[in-house]
This record gives structure tokens, C-alpha cells and sequence, in this order.
């Protein structure tokens, strides 16, 4: 499917009077391979970042939103032993690390210009092996995914759900719903990570409990209640505008469905045919453009959604196999109001009205049809294995709502804070503006991050096992399976990935030859220069990594 991929998609032009990611049709862009996350650069089409709207809120678009607040006192029960055999590798990993930059970017990038900080606990003893400038906030890439994701759990509970009601105060007369029917905002982003894009697995439950009321037509309209949830967009220092039509840079807001993207399946047929290609979630609400021939030797998508339309054409060859990709649609909430209202009519259920967006909806004597929940634990595995942005921030703002009421980017951070104190992190020099990390305002340390990580270690129970058993293995699987292969650390190493550009991340925990759990995290900040992170900071993350697998066999002393 990726052999001499020639990707082409729809450029995106500036927001303004577009309701959402807004892209229109331009001279095709190339974009990065399918599902591209932060974690790694485009394949050959240079830098790539991502989202946010024009619409938003002015105060959801300042990256002093997150100010910290009071600090949280440190983790208890850990003690100061630096491993200075451990600390000698590292030292050494940094320095070939700098001198790689160096080259590679032609004599730009110096140490002068670069700060690597690590920070690594032994979580069975609470010895701190190795301390190196992990007091310094930084940017942290998809490492503040494990921010998210522990926060989720510490605010929701293990068994915490996204919740989302189909309430009404209209009565049932003959099989119609003579009114309305509102939908509350739960955040859910109707996602699954072995899915095809498709939302039956709600939408079944949904025709059948209103089927159950008695419901087989509704004479009103499907009111969707965003509430007090940010208008959907991209948050402070996101990629830029051309980027919105990726799927990591898909929006989230209120409501959602299948993480606010587009699943494009194609498959060849003859030569000279139009290939077969079926588009997920099947209601969406815009034009359908473009075909795709089979033909040529080379595979040329061009896929992209604006409000004008969602275009998939282009060619692949016969010979080439199914192909899928994955874009975003413009706004995450019209997504689903489509998706819900052609879902329930392709089940018999008429809606007259369609759908319409408010927010605060007042019912009286309101009583509740249908409530769809999905268990948060169903969305960690997209979000730490395979970095999935908008489903984290979709779980960033529903941990946001828990304590506030609305689905906001300060009330998602607040609730990572209050997570931060109760598992008794430091929070004071924390700045978060989202969920994936895809923010260059976001600022985390790596000792906040290796000690969130040893606090869920040795808490146990679902939250670690949510947790870590969720992580990337070190060549084994999701963004590190091909990595540290035939090393030491292989399958000994479970960790977050991160890249922006400028920023490189790897957080987690290594199981060292002598069986200790060492948590450890590193960031990596340097200036603007491609194929850095491949050349430099990647190899650099596996040697210390290797260093710490291998810590308990050559430490000074024993």
C-alpha cells in the first residue's frame, strides 16, 4: 500500500467564513502517509503540523489558558541516588546525539542550541537513577497523551464512560415523537480503533431504544446541545491551516464520530475501471466528488473535505492492494448530526425535521429514550498505541466536563491538575492547552511525566494496566516496533513516542535485566531542522533506553 506513494490532497485556503477546518479546493498538496501522528515526520513531503478555527472563543485561543496553579507536593517515597555509571552512558548517548545534529544540519545546530532532559526512577525502590535538566518545562509532544490518559482515569474512574442522552419532553402518539429530540454532550468520539468507520455499533442501540419508546418517527428535529463545550477548532500553536484536512489535525467539540474523520477503503477492480470505494461514516452531510480509476502503475489518492465537498480520486494499480486512507471532515459536530439522522432512516425511523445545533436546551418534565455509553478504556489503545489525536483531545474535554459542567480547554486542563495532586505529581510548571500534545504552547518536565508514570506504576490496578498495557513495545509494536530491535531493550521497553517539529519525546518505563521497573522520560528541544529527530534524537532515546535495560549490570559498585 505505501510503495512510491504519490498522495496528492486538497490544499487548505485560509478559515475565514469556513465553519470548521474549512479547506477549499486548490492545487493539490502532497500530505503524509496514512495515519501520521506527531510521532513521526511526513514520508519525503517535508514538515507537517496541524489544527484549529477561526470561531473559536478568543480565550480558547490563548496559550496562557492552562496558567498553572498552586504546586502539588512532590511524589513521596522517592530518594535521590544518582546512577553515575547510568549517568555516564546518557552523557555520552547526548553528545553523539548533539554531534549527529551537527552534521546533519550542516554546522546549524550546535549544543549551544540544544537542551536534552532526562529523568529516570527505579519505581521498586524509589531510587532516582538520573537527573539531567528534567526541572526544565518543554514542549511535550504525544508524551502529554499519558497526561490525558492518567487523568481520564484518575477524574472518571477505570470505569468512567463517555455519556451522551436522547432526552425529550414531547409525548408519543401513534409511533411519532411529536417534537424534538436533544442530544447531550458527552465528548464520545464514536470511535474504534479496529473499525471500518462505520457507527452501528451505536447507531443499532439508538433505533432500537427509540423503537422501545414506541418511536418510529420523529416529527421535530434532532437537537444537538453543545452546552458549554468549545466551538470545534484548532487550539493555540497548531499546525498551520493547510494541515486541517489530515487526520491528526481533526477537530473535536461536543459531539463526534468515528474520532471527527473520513475512512476511505478502496479497492481495485480491472484495468481501466473505476475502482470500488466505499466512504465512512456514510452520512456526512457533504458533496460527494471525484473517482477513482484503476490504471497506472503508480498509487495517486487525492483526498480532502471542505464545506463545499469530500473529494476521493485519482489512481492505484490493479496490482495494488486495498488501499485505506484517512482524513478529517469539517466539523466534527455537523458529522454526527448527519450521521445520526441518515443512521436512524436508514433503520426506518424517520426524522422530519433533520437536525439542528443550540446549546442549553431547557426541557420540561424531560425524560430520557436512549443513553449511549462507551467505556473510556475502549479508547486508550488508539490513543497511546496509536497516537490518535482528536481522540485524545475528545478525551481531554470530557475529563474537562466531569468537574465543569463543559467540555473547554481550561477545564480539561484543571482536571489534569487535580489529577497531578491526587496522585501527588508536582503540577505548578504544567501548561496544557490540549490532549494530544499537537500544541507547541503545551510545557511539561520530564520529571512531572517519568513521575506520573511511577505514581501509576505503583499504584497498580486497572489504571496501570489501562495504562501500560496500552504503551508501544519496543520493536514489537504501534510507533516503537521498529525500533531497539536486537538490542537489550527489545520487548523490555514500553513508552509514548512525541515529535514536533523543534521537539522530540519518549516516555515509559523499562524493565531492566535485573527485573526493576525504571520509569523514565526524555525531551528533547532543538531549532527547526529537518530530519533531526530520525538522524539524532530517535537513536539517541534507544541508546539510553538500552542504558537503562542493562543499568543494574554495570552500575558503579556492584
Amino acid at each position: 500500500m505505501r510503495d512510491r506513494l504519490s498522495i496528492a490532497a486538497l490544499a487548505l485556503t485560509p478559515l475565514l467564513a469556513l465553519s470548521s477546518c474549512g479547506p477549499r479546493q486548490a492545487e493539490p498538496t502532497p500530505p503524509p502517509d496514512r495515519r501520521e501522528t506527531l510521532d513521526s515526520p511526513p514520508i519525503a513531503f517535508g514538515d507537517v503540523d496541524r489544527r484549529r478555527r477561526s470561531d473559536e472563543p478568543a480565550s480558547q485561543s490563548s496559550p496562557s489558558l492552562a496558567e498553572p496553579t498552586e504546586a502539588s507536593a512532590p511524589l513521596p517515597g522517592l530518594q535521590r541516588s544518582i546512577d553515575r555509571a547510568l549517568t555516564g552512558r546518557v552523557e555520552t548517548a547526548v553528545a553523539n546525539a548533539v554531534e549527529r545534529a551537527r552534521k546533519k544540519s550542516e554546522g546549524k545546530v550546535t549544543a549551544r542550541d540544544v537542551v536534552v532532559s532526562v529523568y529516570a526512577v527505579d519505581a521498586t525502590s524509589g531510587r532516582v537513577l538520573l537527573d539531567r535538566s528534567a526541572d526544565v518545562p518543554l514542549v511535550p509532544a504525544s508524551n502529554l497523551k499519558l497526561l490525558t490518559a492518567a487523568a481520564a482515569l484518575v477524574t472518571l474512574g477505570s470505569a468512567g464512560e463517555f455519556v451522551t442522552r436522547f432526552e425529550t419532553d414531547a409525548r408519543v402518539e401513534g409511533g411519532v415523537l411529536e417534537g424534538d429530540l436533544v442530544v447531550r454532550a458527552g465528548g464520545d468520539p464514536l470511535y474504534r480503533r479496529e473499525g471500518d468507520g462505520s457507527l452501528d455499533a451505536w447507531l443499532d442501540p439508538l433505533a432500537a431504544g427509540l423503537r422501545d419508546a414506541g418511536i418510529e418517527r420523529i416529527a421535530g428535529t434532532i437537537t444537538l446541545d453543545e452546552g458549554g463545550w468549545l466551538v470545534p477548532g484548532p487550539g493555540p500553536e497548531w499546525p498551520a491551516p493547510s494541515q486541517f484536512w489530515t487526520d491528526y489535525c481533526a477537530f473535536s467539540g461536543a459531539f463526534s464520530a468515528n474520532g471527527s474523520c473520513f475512512r476511505a477503503t478502496i479497492t481495485p477492480t480491472s484495468p481501466g475501471a473505476e475502482a470500488r470505494t466505499v466512504l465512512r461514516p456514510r452520512h456526512h452531510g457533504l458533496t460527494r466528488n471525484g473517482r477513482v480509476v484503476t490504471e497506472g502503475k503508480t498509487l495517486d489518492i487525492r483526498i480532502g473535505a471542505t464545506r463545499a465537498g469530500v473529494t476521493v480520486g485519482g489512481s492505484l494499480p490493479a496490482s495494488n492492494p486495498l488501499y485505506v486512507a484517512e482524513f478529517s471532515h469539517p466539523d466534527p459536530v455537523d458529522l454526527f448530526g448527519h450521521s445520526i439522522v441518515g443512521g436512524l432512516m436508514d433503520r426506518g425511523i424517520l426524522v422530519a425535521g433533520g437536525f439542528a445545533r443550540s446549546r442549553d436546551v431547557a426541557l420540561q418534565d424531560a425524560r430520557t429514550l436512549h443513553v449511549m455509553r462507551t467505556p473510556i478504556t475502549s479508547v486508550l489503545d488508539a490513543i497511546l498505541l496509536d497516537s490518535n489525536n482528536p481522540v485524545a483531545d475528545q478525551l481531554f474535554l470530557a475529563s474537562g466536563a466531569s468537574i465543569a459542567g463543559a467540555g473547554t480547554r481550561e477545564s480539561g486542563a484543571e482536571a489534569v491538575r487535580r489529577a497531578l495532586r491526587a496522585l501527588q505529581v508536582e503540577a505548578n510548571s504544567l501548561v496544557q492547552v490540549d490532549g494530544s500534545g499537537l500544541s507547541k504552547a503545551n510545557r511539561v518536565t520530564a520529571e512531572q511525566l517519568a513521575n506520573l508514570v511511577t505514581a501509576v506504576v505503583r499504584g497498580g490496578g486497572d489504571t496501570r494496566d489501562a495504562i501500560v498495557g496500552n504503551l508501544p513495545v519496543a520493536a514489537t509494536s504501534g510507533s516503537l516496533s521498529k525500533r531497539m530491535r536486537g538490542t537489550p531493550a527489545e520487548g523490555r521497553v514500553r513508552a509514548k513516542t512525541g515529535w514536533v517539529m523543534g521537539a522530540s519525546g519518549l516516555s515509559g518505563i523499562a524493565e531492566s535485566l535485573d527485573g526493576r521497573d525504571i520509569v523514565f522520560s526524555i525531551l528533547v528541544r532543538y531549532p527547526r531542522a529537518g530530519g533531526l529527530n530520525n538522524a539524532a534524537w530517535k537513536p539517541m532515546q534507544d541508546e539510553i533506553c538500552v542504558a537503562l535495560v542493562e543499568s543494574g549490570t554495570f552500575e558503579a559498585g556492584r
